[in-house]
């Protein structure tokens, strides 16, 4: 097999999507029999170094669209000759051992570390559409190095009091976000957190859907629905396992839920993730999933809602002057700057930003917030409760993020809409 050629560089900031497509184009061209197989892995390579989170193989009118994920922002990589297509998607489907001829029915696969050159783990999903397959890749982590709690981007104040949270015996403690706000990213670190601190170790067992990295002196399992294996039957069985910390990847039913909750009452810690706008209203999703009150206000100790925000490019940061209206609506009207926005370079492949940072409320759950708990008030009242509690809302840590230089007001616009009326 010849030698896989290697897209070139564009200076610091990793391989530059015009050469990524140009080189994509030149590998696909060619008379060898290993085209798509070098396209494929030239492709998936670049997008490790680009830190991206998923790749996209789009069929359209008249071309084949390669996307990136890159810090939440989908964008336009290369785009190649449709013909091309069937190409592309027959190497995924082999190295993802699915089938190759099934081309009108979803399917998912997974590509193992070593059978491609950027050494990852990926989950991959095709998809039929009226211009062909649809590959969507998502990039699983690499497995290096755990986060600490410290360098995922929360201010120092918040850090303390989940620290505080952890270092409790029992307890039910709820992450909530939207997709791909860097819940499963703070809960490993919770867990690594836990591990560290607590001797003995103690008994950590995780249920996950996947499992994105292995946590050394863990007990991970992943579910599978279709053998039975649902996150409220694992968690079910898991607590016959004495275990001391239990992670649930997700509350999605009441069964879950009810069953997370009573093992926070009867000497488990149990962290999980569940959906809801913010984190007042995780008790109206609870209630709502058939929660008594009681054991809500009684079990879950903490709750932190956290989003991600791009981080303006250090390399070509620059100060600017935003939008009067929107410096008044995110409550820097008394910031007198400099405001910073990236103006874009190679570094950051002209984006303006380059990584994600961490920014979230935690609500801790006092008696007089159990109270209002207990009263079945409205979310509103509860976030209120909240605040009389000492809990910083999540548009003022965000909005600290601006006034240190770290991120720009447009990109609180985008990730905080709500926050800017």
């Amino acid at each position: 097999m010849p030698h896989l050629r290697v897209i070139e560089k564009n200076g610091a900031g990793g391989p530059g999507f015009a050469e990524i497509e140009r080189a994509l184009a030149a590998m696909l061209d060619s008379s060898e029999e290993t085209g798509a197989v070098d396209a494929v892995d030239a492709a998936l390579a670049s997008a490790v170094e680009l830190r991206a989170t998923d790749v996209y193989f789009e069929p359209w009118d008249d071309c084949t669209a390669m996307r990136f994920r890159i810090d939440g922002i989908l964008h336009d990589v290369a785009r190649v000759p449709k013909v091309h297509h069937a190409r592309i998607v027959a190497r995924i489907k082999i190295v993802a051992r699915m089938v190759t001829y099934h081309k009108d029915t979803p399917q998912d696969g997974r590509i193992d570390a070593d059978a491609t050159r950027c050494g990852r783990v990926i989950r991959v999903s095709a998809f039929p559409t009226v211009n062909g397959e649809r590959i969507v890749l998502r990039i699983m982590d690499g497995g290096g190095a755990l986060l600490d709690l410290d360098a995922l981007g929360f201010d120092t104040a918040l850090v303390r009091e989940l620290r505080a949270l952890i270092e409790r015996p029992h307890g039910a403690i709820f992450l909530t976000g939207p997709s791909s706000s860097g819940k499963t990213t703070t809960i490993y670190a919770l867990l690594h957190e836990i591990l560290a601190r607590r001797s003995p170790a103690p008994h950590v067992v995780t249920i996950e859907d996947p499992v994105e990295r292995r946590i050394p002196r863990v007990s991970q399992t992943e579910i599978a629905p279709h053998h039975g294996l649902t996150f409220a039957a694992a968690l079910r069985s898991l607590l016959r396992q004495d275990p001391e910390v239990i992670m649930v990847g997700e509350v999605r039913d009441a069964e879950t839920a009810q069953t997370a909750i009573q093992a926070g009452l009867t000497g488990h810690l149990v962290v999980s993730t569940i959906h809801s706008g913010t984190s007042a209203g995780v008790f109206a999703r609870l209630l709502d999933m058939g929660v008594e009150p009681y054991l809500a206000a009684s079990s879950v100790s903490g709750v932190l809602a956290q989003r991600l925000v791009r981080m303006v490019c250090p390399n070509c940061a620059e100060p600017y002057e935003p939008e009067p209206g929107l410096v008044a609506a995110y409550g820097l009207a008394d910031f007198a700057g400099p405001f910073r926005r990236g103006r874009g370079c190679d570094a950051c492949q002209g984006i303006g930003y380059k990584g994600r940072t961490a920014v979230g409320e935690l609500l801790r759950v006092d008696e007089p917030f159990a109270e209002r708990v207990l009263a079945r008030v409205r979310t509103s009242e509860l976030h209120d409760a909240a605040l009389a509690s000492g809990m910083r809302p999540l548009a003022h840590a965000a909005a600290q993020c601006v006034r240190d230089g770290v991120t720009t007001l447009e990109e609180l616009k985008r990730v905080l809409p709500q926050a800017g009326g």
